[in-house]
């Protein structure tokens, strides 16, 4: 095994519960712990450009411990950035667009606190995740509306033009639900709007204004060649009466467009 000297060093510092699976290039540390979905916590050690990654395969992102990882959700958004501090944690896209959370170091020593830094920042990420910040069917309606989306724009424009869930500023504030790549200085900004009820389906379109805007003021404003609003028709909160003047002043003060969920193949004209 060719972590095998690494792999001692954890066992000898935590202890004999720990097991490991090889993958490829990669070993798999399944560890003792488990999270409040009773699933055990793993976390995947690999060697890239002499540095040594430990990380948490992607499976936050992915649900695999059976949470919802939605960073939309505001006070969701604040806790997990405070862990993504208090653990120095580092995030990459990888080919499918998943999120993958890291750490890193050329010492093979260090390896073993890296570990275990990664387990117990998944075991809060997912804890925190189990906690309702908002109402459920409000949570669900989102999540549901952002997979749908995703999913038909990695349909219709190619992967390499898009990215999705991108932060357009070094400090990660502001970040869009998706930015395509027309070419090196022209960006399209997508930011999606829905809501279980016309109260959740406003805050939305007031959400997406605010971004819009800064992202004009941001240092790649001036490549952005549209903002579009991709508007959730079939949420309960779409209530066109309750919701005019909303999308009105959205479109009239930052200059974007709307395309309705019912019309999404207009988004196929962006490529």
């Amino acid at each position: 095994m060719v972590f095998e000297e690494i792999y001692n060093d954890i066992k000898t510092a935590f202890g004999q519960l720990w097991t490991f699976k090889e993958r490829g290039k990669s070993l798999e540390i399944i560890t003792p712990y488990t999270t409040t979905t009773q699933k055990f916590i793993s976390v995947f050690l690999s060697f890239k450009d002499k540095e040594y990654i430990v990380s948490d395969g992607g499976w936050l992102d992915n649900g695999f411990y059976e949470n919802v990882f939605n960073l939309e959700d505001d006070t969701f958004r604040k806790i997990a950035h405070h862990y993504f501090n208090a653990f120095s944690i580092k995030e990459i896209k990888g080919p499918s667009q998943k999120t993958y959370f890291y750490k890193k170091t050329i010492t093979p020593i260090a390896v073993p606190s890296l570990v275990f830094d990664m387990a117990n920042f998944i075991a809060a990420m997912v804890s925190t995740s189990e906690i309702e910040f908002v109402e459920r069917e409000e949570r669900e309606t989102k999540e549901q509306f952002r997979r749908s989306a995703n999913e038909y724009l990695q349909t219709v424009i190619p992967k390499e033009k898009i990215d999705l869930g991108v932060y357009l500023d070094e400090k990660k504030q502001i970040r869009l639900h998706a930015v395509v790549k027309q070419s090196s200085s022209r960006l399209v900004l997508i930011n999606y709007i829905t809501g279980s009820n016309p109260y959740f389906f406003n805050n939305s379109i007031t959400k997406t204004n605010f971004l819009f805007e800064l992202a004009e003021k941001s240092t790649v404003g001036r490549f952005v060649k549209r903002k579009i609003s991709l508007i959730d028709t079939t949420a309960s909160g779409y209530v066109p009466t309750r919701i005019a003047t909303f999308i009105n002043h959205l479109l009239e003060n930052t200059g974007s467009e709307k395309i309705d969920w019912s019309e999404r193949e207009k988004l196929q004209d962006m490529v």
